[in-house]
């Protein structure tokens, strides 16, 4: 037998170093899959997509957290609020599409101009008839509106009075003159009763200011000529002319009813209103009470109003109109989305030219208003979304970690 004896001192087995984890692949990976995104982002932020011009989406972009606050550096086709009825992460935005109908940017101006009864939204804001700027309210004593110039981002205030506040309702086509509610204390839609004030046409270019003679005024709308207002009063809807003469009352079906922006037809005859009423409906889980929307368009010279129930509509807005015989209108649907139609005023025909889903957030779109001018230009065709760097980024960074922990978790199990 053969016995072996191993000397005391022998060399202890020294554990062989474990491999270190392969992340250069992994940035690699992660800076190539950010590059991917991040580049053409930048690159649609900086170059809008060309576009017939003015453009408008046939779908709207859906609320989004992500919406860039730069300037929109073009006309805007439309200013709006995105986020009523927001559910999660409640932040309501003023809004700016773009003329090319492609770029949004955030209205900050009318978000920081907002009031604690508004409830988070933004300040009331008109846009002007070539969409060149908007006029935002100072309904919190500020004592002026803002008038933001959507064109090169640059701010002025026209007075309107030490401690007063006022609320934009209406402005003429010369972009000069828009009829303002003025008060003293903070002016909110949320407030109960509804807000009302004094009626008010301020001149943007003097800061001349022409208060009219009228109880209660709860909304208004200007001529596009800036010849003659019309306006819901605590006695009633009345007419007058610019200087505030003339004054008489407008037909019994126009009591009560809301003139929006841009209530007049181009052409001055005629008046779009809508009137929403209480309807009980009978659904699975018991009876609820919702209501049914109709269109009234008014003959002004002949007194006359002719009414159109909106099929299975219970809520819509008159958005303005495209011709003297074509209303824009805002339509929403339960889950707060919303179509947009060209309505026949003569006969109540509507068509669907564009859509907005409510989207994860079931947000809704209100309070928009339209660059005047620009409608009967308007190319209705489908449009990428620019909503600037921001979301890009994010997507970027998303995208770049994916990547990255892919390719770390492919490495290691090839060195194992």
């Amino acid at each position: 037998m053969t016995t072996v004896t191993v000397a005391d001192d022998a060399p202890a087995a020294v554990p062989r170093p474990k491999k270190r984890k392969p992340l250069l692949p992994a940035l690699i990976a992660g800076a190539v899959g950010f590059s991917a995104v991040a580049v053409p982002a930048l690159i649609a932020s900086w170059t809008p997509p060309p576009s017939s011009s003015p453009a408008f989406p046939t779908a709207v972009a859906t609320y989004s957290w992500f919406v860039s606050h730069g300037d929109l550096d073009m006309p805007a086709t439309m200013i709006y609020q995105n986020g009523i009825g927001v559910e999660f992460m409640d932040s309501p935005q003023a809004v700016a599409l773009g003329v090319d109908g492609s770029t949004y940017r955030r209205l900050g101006a009318a978000e920081q101009r907002s009031v604690p009864t508004d409830q988070g939204d933004p300040a009331a804001m008109v846009l002007s008839a070539d969409g060149t700027f908007a006029v935002i309210a100072g309904a919190n004593g500020h004592g002026s509106v803002l008038v933001r110039s959507l064109v090169d981002g640059t701010d002025r205030e026209v007075s309107i009075g030490v401690g007063r506040s006022a609320v934009p309702l209406s402005i003429a086509s010369d972009g000069d003159h828009v009829l303002v509610l003025l008060g003293d204390g903070e002016m909110s839609r949320y407030t109960d009763p509804p807000f009302s004030g004094a009626l008010a046409l301020l001149d943007l270019s003097s800061g001349d200011l022409l208060e009219y003679s009228l109880d209660a005024v709860t909304s208004a709308a200007l001529a596009p000529d800036a010849s003659r207002v019309v306006a819901q009063t605590s006695q009633g809807a009345v007419m007058m002319d610019a200087a505030g003469h003339s004054i008489h009352e407008l037909p019994a079906e126009l009591t009560g009813q809301a003139f929006g922006d841009d209530a007049w037809s181009p052409d001055g005859t005629r008046l779009v209103t809508l009137v929403h009423d209480p309807v009980w409906v009978d659904k699975p889980t018991g009876r609820t009470l919702t209501s049914s929307a109709t269109l009234q368009i008014s003959a002004i010279s002949a007194g006359t109003t002719q009414t159109f129930a909106l099929a299975g509509v219970e809520y819509a807005a008159a958005l303005g109109w495209r011709d003297d015989d074509t209303v824009v209108l805002q339509t929403y649907a339960e889950d707060n989305s919303s179509e947009f139609q060209w309505v026949d005023a003569d006969t109540g025909a509507a068509h669907t030219f564009a859509t907005y889903e409510s989207g994860f957030t079931a947000a809704s779109i209100g309070s928009a208003d339209l660059a005047r001018d620009l409608i009967r230009e308007w190319v209705v065709e489908d449009r990428p979304v620019d909503q600037g760097w921001t979301f890009g980024m994010l997507a970027a960074i998303a995208v770049g970690a994916a990547a990255g922990l892919i390719m770390w978790a492919v490495t290691r199990r090839r060195e194992g």
